[in-house]
């Protein structure tokens, strides 16, 4: 254990189980929170942040981003709806996170009470969507009707529920309001799992169904992938210490891709008690005095595996059984149009994956796409239809529950207001990701959401040069080393190192299984794509038969890949 607590653990314990000074500053007409009650506010799902380009005029603007978590990313029509009616309250869009959550930006202080009884009505809720607690449960939400993927969804909502946090302060704070402005936790206020001070840092947990990578399972403090006889659940594959994040200018923090620890069987309970141990693990060993070295990958650095897996059976009570070999068919999200299944009555079911261009549904963008009335068109949709929403890991979004009677109907819809099909953009742009950054994340160090339009197309332009022209590379960009866009996991990471400037990653593999190297640092914004030229062209010419860009990209070694570059220069 470490001997000293940082200021923020620090910060927790006075926090009283998450209540803090929010009630009593949502009384008063300041435009922000104090830093007391911003450290509490995280754990309700929302960050106080400022423009950073008004910042630099002078003048600080503050607002709130407000994270919604869904589990497993599965919306009905009314709490779409709902996401899109209140989106109104911030700046007009609705932004779909990396781990399906909702984001809205530019939230006043003053309507924050209002959201959240508006989403709370809905069965929605922003309870542990940041924090130091397992922040919200991913899976892959692909709607296919099978025995396999249906029993999917209810174990990743009951994992979800099973491990929120317990205290009654969210809801005497944004639901019963008045009633919390004393900010005392009731007497005997506990948190079972997580205790006064909650989690050293931030957990998360993901889903994978077998064969079946859209939720880069191996990012994950926790991973579970699901096995199955005969279309029958039989078990569990369980992984543990992954991460994406690091820290600028902390050496001794990196991404971690998850080991796998071990299989356990089917029952739900079982499933629990284990994943609850690993977070347990995590209270109780992770760093408490540098939160930049507090994740569950460092203390599985410091132990390995096989001691790992020993903790985590001395608090399970039993030996567990080995993990079981993982295969990777796919990691691409499923866009365009699906088969389905079938409704009660047999008729024909299809669903429509629409690639999102950085998460950000709005009625506009500058993708070079042309006008893109993105939300009205999904909205009319989902009213019109009755669809069903899912979001994904890679900020995309299926529309689910089509009648085959209506498909050409939705598309023509859509089409009115130039919604594009995935075929129409670019390879490039359909799969890339990006992180919010400037204006509003005040970690970002340069940009990365408004770069990645211009930046994809010059990608595509290197790739069309070079005879590649159908060929999709996975482009991820960020803006600073943390990672929330997993550039780690892309075959071309570009993070954000310095202003205008960025580290760039290579040879990570298509089936997010294998981590990027560095292949050059500190590149300015305008270099990126000449710095990239050759390597494709040598793709071109050296790659062997279905070899993707990141295998290819590790096969050769960056070492190769700097001499290519340099020599090009040259």
């Amino acid at each position: 254990m470490d001997k000293a607590l940082s200021a923020a653990e620090k910060a927790k314990l006075e926090g009283k189980y998450l209540r803090g000074p929010i009630a009593e500053e949502l009384e008063n007409s300041a435009e922000a929170f104090s830093g007391p009650a911003t450290g509490v506010l995280k754990f309700h799902g929302v960050y106080q942040q400022d423009d950073r380009d008004l910042r630099k005029q002078g003048t600080k603007q503050y607002t709130a981003m407000v994270r919604v978590g869904v589990p497993g990313g599965v919306l009905t029509a009314g709490q779409y709806l709902t996401l899109d009616r209140l989106a109104d309250l911030g700046d007009g869009s609705i932004r779909i996170t990396t781990r399906q959550d909702v984001q809205y930006h530019y939230v006043p202080k003053a309507r924050l009470r209002e959201l959240m009884r508006e989403l709370n009505n809905s069965y929605l809720t922003t309870l542990a969507a940041c924090g130091d607690v397992v922040r919200n449960v991913t899976s892959c939400p692909a709607p296919f009707q099978s025995e396999e993927r249906r029993e999917l969804q209810p174990l990743v909502a009951f994992i979800s529920r099973s491990l929120k946090p317990k205290t009654t302060a969210y809801y005497e704070i944004w639901i019963e309001g008045e009633q919390a402005v004393s900010a005392e936790a009731p007497e005997g206020t506990v948190e079972p799992l997580y205790g006064a001070t909650y989690l050293p840092r931030k957990f998360k947990i993901g889903f994978a169904f077998p064969g079946d990578n859209t939720t880069d399972i191996y990012s994950n403090d926790v991973g579970i992938v699901p096995e199955f006889e005969g279309g029958r659940l039989s078990g569990f594959t369980i992984l543990a210490g992954g991460g994406m994040g690091q820290s600028a200018g902390v050496k001794a923090s990196h991404p971690r891709l998850a080991d796998p620890i071990c299989s356990i069987g089917p029952e739900r309970e079982e499933l629990l008690e284990v994943v609850a141990a690993i977070v347990a693990i995590h209270r109780d060993f992770g760093n408490r005095s540098n939160r930049k070295l507090a994740r569950l990958k460092y203390v599985m650095d410091a132990w390995g595996v096989e001691k790992f897996k020993q903790e985590l059976e001395a608090r399970v009570g039993r030996e567990l059984a080995p993990p079981k070999a993982l295969t990777w068919r796919r990691a691409n999200d499923y866009l365009g149009w699906h088969r389905q299944g079938a409704d009660e009555n047999g008729r024909l079911l299809w669903f429509l994956g629409i690639p999102v261009i950085s998460g950000r549904v709005k009625d506009f963008d500058e993708s070079g796409a042309g006008e893109r009335r993105l939300r009205g068109g999904i909205r009319a949709a989902v009213e019109r239809y009755g669809l069903e929403v899912r979001l994904t890991c890679q900020q995309n979004l299926y529309l689910s529950g089509i009648r085959d009677c209506d498909r050409f109907a939705v598309s023509a819809l859509l089409r009115e207001h130039g919604v594009m099909e995935a075929a129409e953009l670019p390879p490039v742009l359909r799969h890339a990701m990006a992180c919010p950054a400037l204006p509003t994340c005040g970690q970002a160090i340069t940009e990365s959401e408004r770069m990645m339009p211009a930046l994809a197309a010059e990608i595509q332009a290197a790739l069309n040069a070079a005879g590649l022209r159908n060929d999709i590379v996975h482009v991820r960009t960020t803006g600073c080393p943390n990672g929330c866009a997993r550039p780690y996991t892309a075959e071309v990471g570009i993070v954000g190192a310095s202003i205008n400037m960025y580290t760039v990653y290579l040879g990570a593999s298509p089936l997010g299984d294998r981590l990027g190297t560095v292949f050059a640092q500190n590149v300015k914004r305008g270099e990126i794509v000449s710095l990239l030229r050759p390597v494709f062209e040598r793709y071109k010419e050296a790659r062997r038969q279905s070899e993707g860009f990141g295998d290819f990209c590790h096969r050769t070694g960056v070492e190769a890949l700097r001499e290519l570059a340099v020599l090009t220069a040259a």
